[in-house]
């Protein structure tokens, strides 16, 4: 099928994305495939690292160099835009990237990673264009780069068991009917030729008893064949939502912290588009096909002549189709992304919803929304109407065949050539069930090309690498005695500075360590390194004398009790919260940590103390209490390690000072972020860390330190 699709030399395509650090990236893919470069948004992520921040020009340049086009970066006027080598990229609004794609005297054509295809007035480019573009060609040493193997059908389906059975069953069944559909031209043309010219009552009798007995077995069997085919469906999208999911759970931290909720959840989404293609596309395929073959030989045993002019006519729907294919496409895209960006922005709305409030945020908020909303709801229906037209013309091919059919076959059966009225009805029926079943094997094929948007976005998840798996038998030393740190640099992506920059630090088993410093100097990034959340880029961090090994990470994790700035209870009650939805949880030790949290008193307090729920992120607390039941959940770990990320900036001065004076007489290692005198007092040994260089403060000059802060 795609071979028949049209390819059209340098068409630029559209790329999308609803991340907005990543429209540079996007804009770069559109114009490598367009000089012929195969690589998908995904595979340029698998290449370039992203910053969270965005990219800069100079990181467009670097990288547009290593794809073998030479950049050219200027300033221009819109009036002088015409003589812009096209496709070009272009500085957008001080914040976003686009490709310009043709410009004329009234209208401009772009790409936009955000939006899709716009076309604009040329005061509209004015009031958003920077005059900055980005002017790209291909390189002397030039050459084509292939795509990575993208994600296919077979890597989702090769993973799922035990549906062998029951899509046996269903192919058996959906061939049953099939061949039992067959069976009613024969009656049409008895009764016809048979029973209506030879006046035999008896005869018609038979026969409609007959057919009335297959019918009702025919419904017996459909309606089995239909329970099957939920059965293998439900089947099938259960064991491809797990394994994703699991998937998606074993992926690194960062991937998480450059998307957006909403847009992994759309994702996730696609599922159910793949799950309908494996079931009943693959069942539809093969029985529409085999059906199609013997519908064919029936037609042509009818009549040669008529067969041709049904041929004829299905290759111009087929054509048809493949025409509009790569318009759907796009547009199907479109649609995704834009739904992808409509429920992100929801789902931030409806998290910060008392933020807006306070701020009377309501209006603009809501003018945003639908703004966003309305984009959704127009890319869908510009989808639509493509369909609509599509479905029009095929409806229109259709007609004209069956009125070519009957203008043929009628001729035929005047011209006495021995084809009765009879075989044409029968004919015409089974010219209906041919139709049928090559319209349907023609939109199915269209559904499994049409699911490459899906598979190409699913990609985003599935390919990318999850942190090394524990190793079952791995042995290792499950104490946690020396931290270190030797040289370890850190930085988001490689044309970024350094957040953590050669450091040097050895923490002894038991010490109490504060870290502080000026906010983004590099103290939760620190945090992130030691729990094995990132990896240094230079460097390595040691665990009683040895480096980590990453099959290690996750096993190290599980000694470490940790409380991060962005931590978030669950819904549950305070008991599970606390013990982390533990299945053989122990009350006594969520009694303990509770009181080590100082927040036992407060649980007592509750309607139903320590099966008290809290909603959504803890909602029902106050900001003390949700932060000491987060130390209390990392306290009933009993960890060897505690590491504190402010883990207590919202506690006043009094609660702060008991909190403090718990952590001074633990016998665990502690490293806490700090701002205030209560914990930075009491510990051993405190920490500078300031553009990315840590200091390591002598203990006696650690008082005049403080003082001078």
């Amino acid at each position: 099928m795609n071979r028949l699709l049209p390819r059209l030399p340098d068409r630029l395509p559209i790329v999308q994305t609803a991340e907005q650090a990543e429209c540079g990236l996007a804009c770069v893919a559109m114009i490598c495939r367009y000089y012929g470069h195969s690589l998908d948004l995904n595979g340029f992520r698998q290449r370039f690292e992203v910053s969270q921040n965005g990219m800069t020009l100079r990181t467009l340049m670097h990288i547009t160099s290593q794809m073998h086009l030479a950049p050219r970066a200027f300033r221009t006027e819109i009036h002088t835009l015409s003589k812009v080598k096209l496709p070009a990229i272009l500085h957008w609004d001080l914040n976003h990237f686009v490709v310009l794609k043709r410009i004329g005297r009234r209208k401009a054509v772009i790409h936009d990673p955000a939006f899709g295809i716009r076309t604009l007035s040329r005061d509209a480019l004015s009031d958003h264009f920077t005059g900055v573009v980005l002017e790209l060609t291909p390189s002397a040493d030039f050459s084509r780069i292939a795509a990575l193997s993208p994600l296919k059908p077979s890597h989702l389906w090769s993973k799922i068991t035990g549906v062998w059975p029951v899509g046996l069953q269903v192919l058996a069944l959906s061939a049953a009917l099939q061949l039992a559909a067959f069976a009613i031209p024969f009656q049409i043309q008895l009764v016809i030729d048979q029973a209506v010219e030879q006046g035999d009552l008896d005869f018609l009798a038979v026969v409609a008893a007959g057919f009335a007995l297959l019918v009702v077995v025919y419904a017996l069997t459909e309606a089995l064949r239909n329970w099957s085919l939920h059965v293998l469906g439900a089947t099938v999208l259960y064991q491809i939502v797990g394994n994703i999911f699991r998937h998606l759970l074993r992926l690194p931290a960062l991937f998480f912290e450059k998307r957006h909720v909403g847009d992994i959840l759309s994702r996730m989404g696609s599922t159910k588009s793949i799950q309908e293609a494996l079931t009943h596309g693959m069942i539809g395929v093969a029985i529409d096909g085999t059906m199609a073959i013997i519908a064919a030989i029936i037609l042509l045993a009818y009549s040669t002549q008529l067969t041709v002019i049904v041929l004829f006519s299905l290759l111009i729907y087929l054509f048809v189709t493949a025409f509009f294919y790569p318009f759907m496409k796009e547009r199907s895209n479109e649609q995704l992304i834009s739904s992808a960006v409509e429920q992100s922005y929801l789902m931030e709305t409806v998290r910060g919803a008392t933020t807006i409030k306070v701020l009377g945020g309501e209006i603009d908020r809501e003018a945003n929304w639908r703004n966003r909303y309305a984009e959704a709801i127009n890319t869908a229906l510009r989808f639509d109407r493509l369909e609509v037209v599509l479905k029009a013309i095929q409806s229109a091919v259709i007609g004209l065949q069956s009125v070519a059919v009957v203008y043929v076959g009628a001729r035929l059966i005047l011209t006495g050539s021995g084809f009765s009225i009879g075989m044409l009805m029968a004919f015409l029926s089974f010219r209906q069930t041919f139709s049928d079943r090559i319209a349907s094997l023609i939109g199915e094929i269209v559904q499994f090309r049409l699911l490459k948007v899906h598979l190409d976005r699913l990609a985003d998840i599935v390919t990318t690498p999850t942190e090394a798996a524990d190793e079952l038998g791995v042995s290792y030393d499950k104490t946690i005695g020396t931290l270190e740190m030797v040289n370890v640099s850190f930085r988001y992506a490689s044309a970024e500075p350094l957040i953590l920059d050669s450091v040097n630090f050895k923490i002894e088993p038991g010490e109490f360590v504060a870290i502080t410093g000026p906010s983004g100097g590099g103290k939760t990034t620190l945090f992130k390194v030691l729990l094995g959340l990132h990896y240094p880029v230079a460097g390595k961090v040691l665990v009683n004398g040895s480096p980590v090994s990453p099959q290690h990470w996750q096993l190290y994790r599980r000694q470490i009790g940790a409380v991060m700035q962005d931590d978030r209870l669950l819904s549950g009650s305070i008991a599970d919260n606390i013990a982390f939805f533990q299945a053989d949880l122990s009350m006594d030790r969520v009694i303990e940590a509770a009181m080590a949290a100082n927040v036992h008193d407060d649980i007592i307090r509750m309607p139903m103390q320590y099966r008290s729920l809290i909603g959504d992120m803890g909602s029902s607390l106050s900001g003390g209490q949700r932060q000491r039941v987060l130390l209390a959940r990392a306290l009933y770990r009993q960890p060897q390690l505690l590491l504190l990320d402010e883990g207590t900036a919202n506690l006043d001065e009094q609660a702060e000072e008991a909190i403090a004076d718990i952590l001074s007489e633990m016998t665990i290692t502690r490293i806490v972020i700090a701002h205030r005198p209560a914990l930075m007092n009491r510990a051993t040994t405190l920490i500078e860390v300031n553009n990315g260089r840590i200091t390591v403060v002598p203990r006696d000059i650690k008082k005049s330190y403080m003082t001078e802060r």
